[in-house]
């Protein structure tokens, strides 16, 4: 036993002390890799701020294009505005029609005044309506719906006075009595007054009138322009009627 010698090993022997602290500041528990992560988010700004840039970029190139088109909307916009106007100084240059209802009443008074054996027919106007009248006497015979040929010269001023003023509209009216009339061709005063207007229409046509502004309308004796109670009123009341109405020309 006396020649076992225990070798101690000494602090020298061993080196430097094991720590007894932790000397690192992180918590415990953080993981790991947290430190790289930290400068990871850099690339999200980056790219926010990308973005921002570009939308600016497109709303000024936007603003740029815009502003290349504006004088030419500023251009269509004056010419647009200079047609309109030329228009209305165009409309107001214009002539007033001459064939209102007072010309047309003073025209046809004047041409009738100028013929013989015209003195019975007669113009009136009310408004706008102008009223051509022809006694029985100077168109038809009592009874009958044939014009006579006393009337010829007469329609034929009249058609000709027409085929100058395409826009007027024209309402043949035949008016008889309250006398009944019956037999095969009138079975009343109905029938003769449309006849009447009808044969006045068909004559006016065959001169050249167009048949577009032409209609008839027959109303016997319930028009009467005076009381049918005397021969001189029921003469009076037994007559054609032309309304002459005037129409806007076009254009107007």
């Amino acid at each position: 036993m006396n020649n076992l010698k225990v070798k101690t090993a000494s602090f020298k022997d061993i080196g430097e002390p094991l720590p007894l602290k932790r000397t690192s500041r992180k918590p415990l528990g953080s993981p790991i890799g947290a430190e790289m992560n930290k400068g990871t988010d850099i690339w999200l700004i980056t790219l926010s701020d990308l973005l921002m840039l570009l939308v600016i970029f497109f709303v000024i190139l936007f603003s740029l294009e815009l502003q290349k088109h504006a004088p030419n909307l500023t251009v269509r916009g004056e010419v647009k505005k200079n047609q309109i106007e030329q228009k209305v100084e165009a409309a107001a240059r214009q002539p007033i029609p001459q064939s209102s209802s007072a010309s047309v009443e003073k025209e046809l008074s004047a041409m009738l005044n100028q013929g013989k054996g015209q003195q019975d027919v007669t113009v009136k106007r009310v408004a706008d309506l102008v009223t051509l009248t022809f006694p029985e006497g100077i168109v038809f015979d009592p009874g009958y719906a044939q014009l006579k040929p006393s009337a010829q010269t007469t329609m034929e001023k009249v058609a000709a006075f027409i085929r100058e003023r395409p826009n007027l509209i024209m309402e043949v009216q035949g008016h008889t009595d309250d006398k009944p009339i019956s037999n095969i061709r009138y079975p009343s005063n109905w029938e003769l007054s449309v006849d009447r207007a009808t044969q006045v229409a068909k004559a006016l046509i065959g001169m050249g009138v167009n048949p577009s502004q032409l209609s008839v309308k027959g109303f016997g004796e319930y028009h009467p322009l005076y009381p049918n109670n005397s021969d001189e009123n029921r003469l009076k009341n037994r007559r054609v009627e032309i309304q002459f109405t005037v129409t806007p020309t076009n254009g107007h």
